[in-house]
């Protein structure tokens, strides 16, 4: 249902696109996209359903930081290109995965040896799905996150109140791991995408199908 609304809002806007922010014109975030330099490579493993989903936060992280590869697929085992990556020694890998042996990434971290942060994207399920299939996955060290907020992707349903989106996992992960970067234009963006999509449906659609639904 959630993705069907999403179909005919786009639908009813015949599709407009902006060239440069691959985004609805009625909805461009270019005003708000910068280049973020960030050192340590991104490796987001995506599910292929999260690839076509209008609102994803992938879409505005491809635009933001520099450093950065988008992998779609569910099981990674024998992808040639991760595998290469995994297996090149001048590379530190580590998965941020909030496995039952995951290390909490915080500030006590050692995060000058890290040079590759591997991310699933995709529903939790989904997500759980490419991890279980993944077997090159499940021998990398991994991490989670604490947060000490909730997540602001008032625009989709998450599991618990503090399941993050891929892009506010990894703006947090970068605070401990890089900490002099500045992530705040990324962030804004995926601000501002919600707060266009909820003008766009309505104040009463947002109502009833997400504040609502918290609350139940």
């Amino acid at each position: 249902m959630e993705q069907a609304n999403f179909d005919y809002i786009l639908a009813s806007e015949g599709r407009a696109f902006c060239p440069e922010c691959e985004f609805l014109k009625s909805r461009c975030l270019c005003d708000t996209l910068k280049n973020v330099a960030n050192k340590i490579h991104l490796i987001v493993l995506q599910h292929p359903s999260e690839s076509k989903h209008p609102l994803n936060t992938v879409r505005i992280m491809k635009k933001s930081f520099r450093e950065m590869t988008v992998m779609t697929g569910e099981d990674f085992t024998s992808d040639l290109k991760l595998n290469t990556i995994l297996c090149n020694t001048d590379n530190e890998c580590a998965l941020l995965y909030p496995g039952s042996d995951s290390k909490v990434l915080d500030k006590n971290y050692e995060r000058h040896k890290l040079t590759h942060l591997i991310l699933i994207d995709g529903t939790w399920r989904k997500a759980k799905k490419i991890f279980m299939l993944s077997k090159n996955l499940q021998t990398l060290p991994s991490l989670k996150l604490a947060p000490t907020e909730h997540s602001d992707y008032r625009i989709r349903k998450s599991p618990n109140e503090s399941a993050l989106s891929t892009l506010e996992a990894t703006v947090e992960a970068l605070h401990f791991l890089e900490p002099e970067l500045n992530t705040a234009s990324a962030t804004t963006s995926f601000q501002k995408m919600i707060d266009l999509q909820i003008k766009k449906m309505g104040r009463e659609v947002y109502q009833t199908n997400y504040l609502d639904k918290k609350k139940e």
